[in-house]
């Protein structure tokens, strides 16, 4: 049984994203000091998750033509819609302990049913969702590099990123390495925070997922064995609909999680888009390849992290119809009326398709990528004629 819990600890699938969290000040380790965590915590959120974003705003204030205004612009919001989420997972923390109990009650269950199918699609959701993480350290990683190079490679001393310090780096080569250091820390940091913001809330959509998968299969089963009295199925009914309700407090614990992280989202990756495609378009009128580069890395992450929330949104709409479905393919017909008329209510309760609501008002659906990815176009055209 140990073997077997260890292998579909579902929870497992975000042990990356609690250790960034831990690591950068949100969620005190237990061998921990509260008061020594407390005092980390405010130094490296004040150090880096407030006067970052601080010192890249005042740098707007000394733009000297738009090609800068954009670069500066692309940064900046970036980071501080990064920052939002970043904040948001404090705000939601208990929450999201609460989801680590209902994942802990519905493993728990898997383990009693001990379907080799259910294990498999537990097992297939947490390497998605590991998957996640590790696609997103990739971009950023690569991010960071491709501004060190930049910096590296160019004519002038320049900094990682265009910020505003109050002092004469240029000037002042001790100044330049003092400033050229923060910026790398920070940018590790903040890197850090994104990889884990950006890609928590896929991650808990394929868990959600994954246990309506495998509630489905469960569902499904139910009556069709060949020693199975219609008292036995009964019970096997009434304990399926108990995983329902498990569930379905999983996706509105899930729900309040997201809801104004993936809003954030939504409005950071939109106002982005316009900003890198309009940067992209003056560096490229200057040939300026690393910044070329830079641009369509952060136009494909910031595309790359809406279209992974709206498609798992879309997944776990589908797969709450396949649940709804599963109830009906169960062997009802030669089981007791009590049976019966459980089924109904059941039913009755699964029409509705799961979805996640960005906001509480925008749902999670290919749909509306789609629709985001035609306003950001309709947004880029205007500002090109009046380039």
């Amino acid at each position: 049984l140990e073997r077997i819990m260890e292998q579909i600890e579902t929870h497992s699938a975000v042990r990356f994203h609690w250790r960034v969290w831990q690591i950068t000040g949100l969620m005190c380790p237990a061998s921990i000091s509260r008061a020594w965590y407390l005092a980390y915590s405010l130094a490296i959120n004040s150090f880096v998750t407030v006067l970052f974003p601080l010192s890249l705003m005042g740098r707007l204030f000394f733009t000297q033509n738009m090609q800068e205004m954009c670069e500066n612009l692309t940064i900046t919001i970036t980071d501080i819609g990064a920052n939002l989420k970043f904040a948001n997972v404090y705000l939601v923390r208990r929450h999201l302990q609460q989801i680590r109990f209902l994942l802990k009650d519905l493993d728990e269950r898997v383990i009693r049913v001990n379907d080799p199918d259910e294990l498999a699609a537990l097992r297939e959701a947490v390497n998605i969702a590991q998957s996640g993480f590790r696609y997103f350290a990739q971009i950023f990683t690569l991010g960071t590099i491709l501004s060190c190079v930049r910096a590296a490679i160019s004519s002038e001393r320049e900094l990682l990123y265009p910020a505003w310090f109050g002092i004469d780096w240029q000037s002042s080569w001790r100044a330049y390495v003092i400033i050229y250091c923060y910026q790398l820390f920070g940018l590790v940091v903040q890197a850090i925070q994104n990889c884990a913001s950006d890609s928590y809330p896929p991650a808990y959509l394929c868990l959600l997922i994954g246990h309506m998968r495998a509630l489905e299969l469960r569902v499904r089963r139910i009556g069709h064995g060949p020693h199975t009295n219609r008292r036995e199925a009964h019970k096997e009914l009434l304990d399926c609909i108990r995983d329902l309700v498990l569930v379905q407090r999983l996706r509105g614990v899930i729900q309040r999680v997201l809801s104004g992280a993936c809003m954030t989202q939504f409005i950071c990756s939109a106002a982005v888009q316009c900003t890198v495609a309009m940067h992209f378009l003056y560096v490229a009128d200057d040939n300026d390849l690393s910044a070329m580069i830079l641009s369509i890395v952060f136009f494909v992450a910031v595309t790359l992290e809406v279209f992974l929330i709206c498609y798992f949104g879309d997944r776990l709409r589908t797969q709450s119809e396949a649940l709804c479905d599963a109830f009906y393919a169960c062997n009802w017909v030669d089981q007791l009326p009590e049976f019966q008329q459980d089924l109904l209510f059941t039913i009755a309760r699964t029409q509705q398709p799961s979805l996640i609501l960005a906001g509480d008002y925008i749902a999670l659906s290919l749909e509306t990528f789609e629709q985001l990815m035609r306003f950001t176009y309709s947004a880029f055209t205007l500002l090109l004629r009046a380039k």
